[in-house]
């Protein structure tokens, strides 16, 4: 069955700021940007991270796009997991999600960039096929209760994109273990009304380019790359029709 067409979350971004640049008069505040995530949320492995990495490269494509001052928060954790990202703190205050709850309540409607997984992925790798398979449901637990949480941090909710995973090993026995990530994430995506940034799509054939010889990392032409994904970032299509 052919799939149904969806609008890149850009797209609907600009839509929805015309909109309202019509119907309201006097000075546009800045849109907040909340940037959350593990090492590629921060940049690791880019020339510049605070300038090079797909966050502010994104910040930058925003501001093109819609003409208005972007303000960009930066919450990524490097080495962060699922788990950590949700609690694993002394102060649960402190945990990155607890974080992100916070701001969004003092911005509503905020967009938010999320790249999660990867670190669950290299853990559950290193342990035995029921450890892998006991990871995959615990992140897909995990998920969904951040995406359920961030999506009920403000009215209006935030507009929320989720990084789907590119395999650290192409061509590996990593690749399988990727794939099912991948499909805990469309699922929790699906479940919670956010958008997917298909970052194996662009990286597919070109690992050599985007990739840090040995390094699971991305170079600064990997991150242009996942700023272009998270660009051209859909909702994931859920019902009979879709697939």
């Amino acid at each position: 069955m052919p799939r149904r067409a969806h609008t890149p979350l850009l797209a609907l971004l600009l839509a929805t700021l015309l909109f309202a640049g019509s119907s309201c008069s006097g000075g546009r505040p800045p849109l907040a940007y909340l940037s959350l995530g593990d090492s590629l949320a921060v940049g690791v492995g880019a020339s510049d991270p605070p300038e090079r990495g797909y966050a502010p490269l994104y910040e930058a494509r925003l501001e093109r796009e819609t003409g208005r001052e972007v303000n960009l928060v930066q919450l990524g954790v490097s080495g962060e997991t699922s788990e950590s990202f949700i609690g694993s703190y002394p102060d649960p205050s402190a945990s990155q999600l607890a974080r992100a709850e916070a701001f969004l309540r003092r911005n509503p409607g905020a967009l938010v960039t999320l790249s999660l997984g990867g670190n669950d992925l290299l853990q559950a790798e290193r342990g035995p096929g029921r450890r892998r398979e006991a990871a995959l449901e615990e992140f897909g637990e995990n998920l969904d209760r951040i995406l359920s949480t961030l999506g009920r941090a403000s009215k209006p909710a935030p507009r929320i994109s989720v990084l789907l995973l590119y395999s650290p090993d192409p061509g590996g026995p990593a690749d399988r273990w990727t794939a099912r990530m991948n499909a805990e994430i469309l699922a929790c995506a699906a479940r919670h009304g956010a958008a997917v940034a298909n970052a194996p799509e662009l990286f597919r054939g070109r690992e050599e380019e985007y990739l840090r010889p040995h390094d699971v990392h991305p170079t600064d032409a990997g991150y242009r790359a996942l700023a272009r994904a998270f660009e051209r970032a859909e909702p994931v299509p859920s019902g009979p029709d879709a697939g």
